[in-house]
């Protein structure tokens, strides 16, 4: 199997700041295009970061050829403050993405989405990644994994009340959770991306469910 050059979109993110860590330790990867607001102070051989503007109403990149593409870009309705600040974080930006992925002949898709994702749900967190779901099928693209992890686990640089207590309950008594909803560290979540989308391709479109994301990071 040859090596992957990927872009990824949202590395500063919790999930994404992992899947750039096992990238960088992934002999399959041979290069990263990390497309952020602002440089980091990651500094390694095989990571390239590019000064992307996410507000732009379409995407380019110039010559620039790639095998996979992760989206781990998302928001709160905290930090958004509104429901259309939240929609052009969580529907708008991955849509543009994928219509760049398009553009780059891009084999490979992936992307975070959310346990409960439904683009007709009353919810309207999970309506906003049901429609970001719908919209990247639609793209018809070669190959599109998407994950829809529970809770997430790990070290966020912004505190969040409802997730760090859900999550401390989670570690004293982890039994109260049924396995569907159990909570996921993002570095399984990480792991499990990348192992699907470096592996031979199967179905166009792979949607993966908490319970089977679990089950990807253990085999791993």
């Amino acid at each position: 199997m040859k090596s992957k050059t990927v872009i990824i979109a949202g590395s500063s993110g919790l999930v994404g700041q992992e899947v750039i860590k096992q990238l960088l330790n992934d002999p399959m990867c041979q290069e990263i295009i990390s497309l952020v607001r602002k440089t980091t102070e990651i500094k390694n051989e095989k990571l390239k970061e590019i000064i992307f503007d996410f507000s732009a109403p379409d995407y380019h990149l110039e010559k620039i050829q790639a095998d996979v593409m992760f989206i781990c870009i998302g928001t709160t309705m905290k930090k958004a403050r509104s429901k259309s600040a939240f929609e052009e974080v969580d529907l708008q930006i991955p849509v543009k993405l994928g219509r760049l992925a398009q553009k780059l002949n891009i084999e490979q898709l992936s992307v975070i989405s959310a346990m409960g994702a439904n683009d007709r749900s009353t919810f309207f967190y999970n309506r906003v990644k049901g429609k970001m779901e719908s919209h990247l099928i639609s793209l018809n693209l070669p190959h599109l994994t998407i994950v829809r992890p529970s809770l997430l686990i790990g070290g966020r640089d912004e505190f969040r009340l409802g997730e760090r207590f859900a999550e401390k309950l989670y570690k004293a008594f982890p039994s109260i959770y049924p396995k569907k909803y159990e909570p996921i560290k993002a570095s399984s979540v990480a792991c499990t991306l990348i192992k699907e989308s470096f592996k031979p391709k199967g179905q166009r479109v792979h949607i993966l469910e908490n319970k089977k994301i679990h089950e990807i990071s253990r085999n791993s």
